[in-house]
């Protein structure tokens, strides 16, 4: 797979993106990558935990 953003979708408001870089997925939410999360369940975790 290539390097590149793959899925975009929104939970609690937020935009959530799965990145490609160098064969490892990623997942992270709003406009800043800097901070990636493993899975899309750790990410929307993450969302929940700043939402609530």
């Amino acid at each position: 797979m290539s390097n590149g953003i793959y899925t975009q979708s929104e939970y609690h408001g937020q935009l959530i993106r799965k990145i490609v870089c160098n064969g490892e997925e990623r997942w992270f939410f709003g406009e800043d990558c800097s901070v990636t999360f493993d899975t899309l369940q750790d990410c929307r975790e993450a969302i929940d935990h700043r939402v609530g």
